[in-house]
């Protein structure tokens, strides 16, 4: 799949500094690092380093993987309201360290996993999903052993904040990682985008629902993601999944790194929408998102418009 060239002006980029999804009306966070008294726990087996410049804080804590025992490491919050709430990690990355690090979340519904490429991105903080949290003192985010992937997996710190409701949409990407100009570009032949950005930028559910994952020679490493509205939003050219076929996810929650896998010319996300075998210009739909307002129904986007040629011997992203 090719990347289109650019016949738009630049623009001026992004000023907002979140690296996770578009961040929620806030009404508090906390952020707890692993050397915060009385906040953090972990077994013997965790060891405890500050060779990374890309620390959070004094130190860190790592340890090796284990396929026969979870050994979590745990950090403790104290969430004064139920309801939902963005998760953050901090942890310094490697080339040495897990390509799926397993993250634990205590929701309402029960402990969620979401798998983390420590590889990459480190040093900043990285939303890992918003979910629905109950109030009290307790362990909510864990860092789990149990994983096959090589490398050490490793906790630093956690920051969580709370919103003033249930978050229901989020971009596909990091808010600062393109201006909103990018949003707007015609794709080259049918209706879908392609989102220029570099490998391991981190893509985000739009909104909840179920994954599917894809690997095929066209969309190379991706996902379907069908959302709880029925129509399948689909993820394109990743360098690595952060989620497992059959998982459901919700808005903002880490689903994969973008990358340059399948029928590409380099890296970049490509993103489509379709209700039924229709495909939609998900244009406008992103448009929303990036002005923080609810976005379009996937029935009511258009279905041309939104391409500037028309369908060639292009290979085109099957339907799944």
């Amino acid at each position: 799949m090719k990347i289109i060239n650019r016949w738009l002006s630049a623009v001026v980029a992004a000023s907002l500094v979140l690296t996770g999804p578009a961040q929620p009306a806030a009404a508090a966070t906390t952020t707890v690092d692993n050397a915060t008294a009385g906040r953090f726990t972990a077994s013997a087996d965790w060891g405890t380093s500050a060779w990374s410049t890309q620390r959070h804080g004094a130190d860190y804590r790592f340890a090796t993987p284990n396929t026969s025992v979870s050994d979590a490491a745990w950090f403790k919050a104290s969430i004064a309201e139920a309801g939902a709430h963005l998760v953050e990690v901090w942890y310094p990355a490697d080339a040495g360290y897990n390509s799926a690090t397993p993250f634990m979340v205590a929701t309402t519904e029960g402990v969620r996993g979401v798998a983390v490429d420590q590889r990459a991105n480190g040093g900043r903080w990285v939303g890992i999903g918003t979910f629905t949290l109950a109030a009290g003192d307790y362990n909510v985010v864990g860092v789990s052993r149990w994983t096959s992937r090589p490398g050490y997996v490793v906790a630093d710190a956690v920051r969580i904040t709370s919103s003033t409701g249930a978050v229901s949409y989020a971009l596909p990407l990091p808010r600062t990682a393109l201006p909103r100009s990018e949003y707007d570009d015609p794709h080259h032949d049918y209706p879908a985008i392609d989102l220029p950005v570099g490998t391991g930028t981190p893509a985000y559910a739009v909104r909840a629902g179920t994954v599917t994952v894809i690997d095929d020679s066209s969309c190379g490493r991706g996902i379907n993601l069908t959302g709880t509205d029925g129509a399948v939003y689909t993820y394109c050219h990743f360098s690595s999944w952060s989620v497992g076929n059959g998982a459901a996810v919700g808005a903002g929650q880490l689903i994969g790194m973008t990358g340059n896998t399948g029928n590409s010319t380099g890296p970049h996300l490509h993103f489509g929408i379709r209700t039924g075998s229709t495909r939609r210009c998900p244009q406008n739909f992103l448009l929303a998102l990036y002005d923080g307002v609810t976005p379009p129904a996937a029935t009511s986007l258009p279905t041309t418009g939104c391409f500037y040629a028309t369908l060639t011997s292009e290979e085109v992203v099957p339907l799944g």
